[in-house]
């Protein structure tokens, strides 16, 4: 650039290599001068789109890749990019269309077939989406994100095992991917192999201190060993790294509420509820704690309102009916009952619920 200061290819070299070391101003600026220098540069736009979607500008991205893919309608990697910023917006459609041109372009493009699969996952369509992570795997059996999604995308199947052999696989590919190890620990815990799940949520916070979900997750895990004190310190933790996660307001909530202390249960599933206040299992936790307090009238409300947000909730209906048993409501609980079991004929306590309903029938 010193020699030759209206030298565009430069600029945008220069820039590339700015994003990479994370001074995206600076990468903006000199791609904006290639483009100045040469307004017809396709490749000038699509790096500053890049750099504009790095900083979360996905209009402004969009905006560039439109322009590169004008001049250059044959340019794959500007479509995958614009796919990219459309997954971001939330529009499946538009990114799938946008992966499906990159790879008609260049039908060996693996990142696309991976953001594909993505879009396609966010869309419920796991068959579509393994089928794209099979042929990014097949193209490059190093992709250590294709093993990763394919791996949610089985554990969504509720296919576990194949689910922990692909993060096994992107765990191999890359010992610091923390999400990763997460939704390993998320697949080993489901299996009840609660002591490898609490290993690799504790590797997930050791490479990123900031995970919440991790430390909820890890909570979860130490909650169902019984160990409550260790399940209380990581739900505070998680809170403490995200005063807005919901669903660890809910998990400390349940947890106080075991401990015999309905006040600080209360308050944490009413902060819950603050945060997500169509949190059906929220409203159900804190109708056990009123019940648990004697306000009952309080309890059928909250019940009702976690009926109304999940009609198909079969468990609050027997907590619910539970507590108009001590309305001595008893139609209105028998009612309930069978609701419960209409909607859960194999809950595991069904047993009970029947011969609650034989005995309130004798009344």
């Amino acid at each position: 650039i010193e020699l030759n200061p209206r030298y565009a290819e430069a600029y945008n070299y220069r820039g590339i290599a700015y994003g990479e070391q994370g001074k995206l101003d600076a990468a903006i600026a000199d791609n904006s001068k290639a483009i100045e220098l040469d307004p017809r540069f396709a490749k000038a736009y699509n790096n500053r789109g890049y750099v504009y979607a790095g900083q979360g500008r996905p209009d402004a991205a969009i905006a560039d890749f439109n322009k590169a893919i004008e001049l250059n309608p044959s340019y794959a990697e500007a479509y995958d990019n614009r796919g990219i910023s459309y997954a971001e917006q939330g529009k499946p459609e538009a990114a799938i269309a946008d992966y499906s041109k990159a790879i008609e372009l260049d039908p060996r493009y693996t990142k696309a077939y991976v953001g594909r699969g993505n879009a396609y996952a966010k869309q419920g369509k796991l068959d579509a989406a393994i089928a794209d992570y099979n042929k990014a795997i097949e193209l490059d059996h190093k992709d250590a994100k294709a093993y990763y999604n394919r791996g949610i995308a089985y554990a969504k199947r509720g296919k576990l095992d194949a689910a922990i052999a692909d993060y096994n696989k992107a765990i191999e590919l890359d010992r610091k991917d923390a999400k990763a190890y997460y939704n390993r620990g998320i697949a080993y815990a489901k299996q009840g192999k609660l002591d490898a799940a609490i290993a690799d949520y504790t590797k997930g916070v050791e490479l990123n201190p900031g995970f919440a979900e991790a430390y909820n997750n890890r909570g979860s895990a130490y909650s169902d060993q019984g160990k409550l004190g260790a399940a209380i310190a990581d739900f505070n933790k998680a809170i403490e790294l995200n005063p807005r996660f919901a669903e660890a307001y809910n998990n400390r909530g349940l947890l106080y509420y075991k401990q015999g202390n309905p006040e600080a249960a209360i308050a944490d599933h009413t902060k819950a509820i603050e945060i997500n206040p169509r949190d059906a299992e929220a409203y159900n936790n804190r109708g056990n704690a009123y019940d648990d307090q004697g306000k009952l009238v309080a309890a059928i409300a909250d019940y009702n309102k976690a009926i109304e947000l999940d009609p198909k909730y079969a468990n609050v209906y027997t907590n619910r009916g539970l507590t108009y048993e001590r309305q001595t409501k008893n139609i209105e609980a028998i009612n309930d009952y069978r609701k419960c079991l209409e909607l859960a004929p194999n809950a595991p306590d069904r047993s009970q619920v029947e011969r609650r309903i034989r005995d309130l029938e004798r009344r």
